[in-house]
């Protein structure tokens, strides 16, 4: 089979499970697919190296979130340049709900960069912890820890909200 060949099919393979596990890393559908998007072009420019990986996939995510990180870097730069011009502060800039579960999305906000990394990475592009572990530069039994860990944060994030819920549907 030839390399384009293959580039293309492993594009059409990876680019929506890319885009959601980018979306649930960073927040933002439409950033998410912008990311995916640069992601795949780099795995591309450099694909004779991406496909012996163990995990292509997960290069590539893994450059997507670093994308991710330095576009946050940016508009926290923007953002405090022109609080300075103004002297007022910004609202937030959320994208809206983009069918994805809310409370999930706020229990995945609520870990660290390195666990939300890790449960996107284990859970959601389905890596073993090998692979994940390669991605990030820890150890398989690192991975696990901090899986151990981010799913026992979820829970208790997801129980509350779960239990707020209850309360306003009931009229407490």
């Amino acid at each position: 089979m030839r390399s384009d060949d293959e580039f293309e099919r492993f594009c059409v393979d990876a680019h929506q499970r890319l885009v959601a596990a980018l979306a649930h890393h960073c927040g933002e559908v439409h950033l998410a697919e912008e990311l995916a998007h640069e992601a795949l072009i780099r795995a591309g420019d450099r694909w004779e190296k991406v496909r012996s990986l163990d995990s292509p996939v997960g290069w590539t995510y893994r450059v997507g979130a670093n994308l991710a990180a330095s576009t946050f870097r940016r508009r926290g730069a923007e953002r405090r340049a022109l609080e300075r011009a103004n002297r007022t502060r910004s609202g937030s800039h959320r994208d809206p709900d983009a069918g994805d579960s809310v409370a999930v999305r706020a229990a995945l906000a609520e870990l660290s960069d390195r666990q939300r990394q890790v449960v996107v990475l284990r859970y959601y592009l389905d890596l073993s912890a090998e692979q994940a572990g390669e991605v990030l530069g820890l150890s398989a039994g690192a991975v696990r820890m901090q899986s151990h860990r981010a799913l026992a944060a979820m829970q208790v994030h997801l129980t509350d909200a779960i239990d707020v819920t209850e309360e306003v549907h009931d009229g407490r």
